[in-house]
């Protein structure tokens, strides 16, 4: 009986050193970016990051960017601004999104460096954004445009930051791979041991390890269902009380520094599906009309549900990715005149 036990005992650590070997390695764990806190906007990646994660770059500048340094001799610079639908997150390899994207487009077919600096971080609302930029400036762009989706309407900052509270923001490396999937992922065994396995209730929309909701800002979500009566209140539903004042903020920083500034309104999976956006992305066009800001519906560009991660609420796939970057290089070029 002892001899069995202690050669079971050997298997598990050699099966537990084999996962370990398998979780750093492939997977990327132990590796993970990381993020900062900050009085003014809450939260950020980390600056000067170089890692690796689930197969994914993840590179930050001295800004906490998703881009390469900026340069002095960048001279012809947009901001594209917004959350994780721009960020990409860990999920989201450094060049598949947008904005390296867009970059590499406009040296391609200009032969001109155009920067395009992502300034953006998971669960961000307009209002964090716009305290980023009153805090680091504009960096003499020419050109900003806020990615922005209805839950954004009520997302604002409550300034109690997650980082290195919730394993979701971790602030510093976990040292054990084993540990970290445990600390971090552990909802997921149990969110499926009580919606597959204990219930018989309809399937719920799965989080992912990248839209987990912030619990700094309690986020629900609505399913949609053709049948509701209440179609409008479909989607993510946020918190607040008021309508995120990061929108006028953002409008201000602009007129400020004379830069043409649009909004590009990317809609939910469920506002996909209706074919229209609910009340709260109403009430964001309803602002830009107010405000004679230009806004670009992408329910009207031909967004289609397979653009979107599987699982997931509102964040793009490489193919969405791609697909905003294709929506986006016409009018960035239509606002810089770039000469062929």
């Amino acid at each position: 009986m002892l001899k069995y036990l202690y050669g079971l005992l050997i298997g598990i650590v050699i099966l537990a050193g084999i996962a370990e070997v398998v979780l750093r390695v492939k997977y990327g764990f132990c590796n993970s970016p990381l993020y900062v806190s900050d009085p003014d906007f809450e939260y950020i990646y980390a600056p000067n990051q170089d890692v690796e994660r689930f197969g994914q770059v993840i590179r930050t500048n001295q800004f906490s960017m998703r881009n390469e340094e900026i340069l002095p001799s960048d001279s012809i610079i947009i901001l594209l601004i917004g959350d994780s639908v721009v960020n990409g997150g860990s999920l989201t390899d450094q060049d598949s999104i947008a904005s390296t994207i867009l970059e590499k487009r406009f040296q391609q077919d200009f032969k001109t460096r155009v920067r395009v600096l992502n300034i953006s971080a998971g669960s961000w609302g307009p209002d964090n954004v716009a305290a980023y930029l009153k805090k680091y400036g504009v960096f003499k762009a020419k050109l900003m445009c806020l990615v922005t989706s209805s839950h954004d309407a009520y997302d604002i900052m409550s300034h109690q930051s997650p980082v290195g509270i919730d394993p979701g923001w971790p602030d510093k490396q976990y040292k054990v791979a084993l540990y970290e999937l445990w600390d971090r992922y552990r909802w997921i065994f149990f969110y499926y041991l009580d919606t597959v396995l204990l219930t018989t209730e309809p399937e719920k929309p799965v989080i992912t390890a990248e839209n987990k909701p912030d619990p700094a800002k309690a986020d629900t979500v609505q399913l949609d269902s053709a049948k509701q009566e209440t179609l409008n209140q479909a989607g993510i539903r946020k918190p607040g009380t008021n309508f995120n004042p990061g929108y006028r903020q953002l409008l201000e920083i602009a007129e400020t520094n004379k830069i043409p500034f649009f909004i590009y309104l990317h809609p939910e999976i469920s506002e996909v599906e209706m074919g229209h956006f609910n009340d709260q992305g109403k009430e964001i066009m309803a602002f830009a009309k107010e405000n004679n800001v230009r806004l670009i519906n992408e329910l009207q560009l031909g967004v289609s549900t397979k653009l979107y991660r599987k699982m997931d609420l509102v964040h793009y796939n490489a193919q969405g990715q791609i697909f905003m970057a294709d929506n986006l290089y016409p009018l960035f070029q239509e606002y810089l005149k770039l000469p062929r």
